[in-house]
């Protein structure tokens, strides 16, 4: 009977040592991290070969505050400087793709808004005006043109002869005010519906952010 619940209790240990062995030298995620702040998941055989420490700080602020909007770009090559080129535009379309297919959605937040106001103009007028500076500002993002967005880590990931290069970028909500400055027919439209009680900005922002639903940044 003792040898018996000795070899049971030797199983035991041996099966919890097997266990905890498997679990120590699984991969662990990686992230890209400010100051033990994850930010976004990467491949554990990724190779960061850029992160924008001028940005550190803001982004990291907007990870705490919930307020991170970031898309990933990809470019497959040898890991030239074109390629990190290339997944950078391909981030900036990315925003833009999603944009773009959120057109109604961005449309019901604009007539949500001016139900709780009064307007001396048709409303349809104007939902329709807020819905084509919508679509200028997705014209812009497509261009890789919009000063509210920016690249802020730059890894590869290298699969056989190929190299796989992703750029991750950031759209901040704080330095949208920057594309009034670029772009005359943006401010031009958005200060005419700011008039009509039409809140641009938040409404792009409210759409934006449901492009982080299934992203890394919800399931880290």
């Amino acid at each position: 009977m003792d040898n018996m619940l000795t070899w049971v209790l030797v199983g035991v240990l041996v099966a919890g040592l097997v266990v905890g062995g498997i679990f120590l030298f699984m991969p662990k995620d990686r992230y890209i991290e400010v100051d033990g702040v994850k930010v976004w998941k990467i491949p554990n055989d990724a190779e960061v070969i850029f992160v924008d420490q001028s940005k550190a700080a803001s982004v990291k602020s907007l990870v705490q505050k919930g307020q991170l909007i970031a898309f990933v770009g990809e470019a497959q090559g040898t890991g030239a400087s074109q390629d990190k080129e290339k997944a950078k535009i391909r981030a900036y379309q990315q925003v833009a793709e999603f944009l773009n297919a959120k057109v109604q959605t961005f449309a019901q937040l604009v007539e949500g808004q001016l139900q709780s106001v009064q307007v001396s103009g048709n409303k349809q007028e104007i939902v329709s005006a807020s819905v084509d500076a919508y679509k200028r500002v997705t014209s812009l993002l497509a261009d890789a043109t919009i000063s509210g967005a920016y690249v802020f880590a730059v890894w590869t990931v290298k699969k056989g002869n190929i190299v796989y290069t992703y750029s991750l970028l950031v759209y901040d909500p704080a330095q949208i005010i920057k594309l009034l400055e670029i772009d005359a027919v943006v401010k031009q439209k958005v200060d005419e519906l700011g008039k009509q009680g039409v809140n641009f900005f938040e409404n792009l922002n409210s759409v934006l952010f449901e492009a982080t639903k299934g992203t890394p940044m919800e399931k880290k």
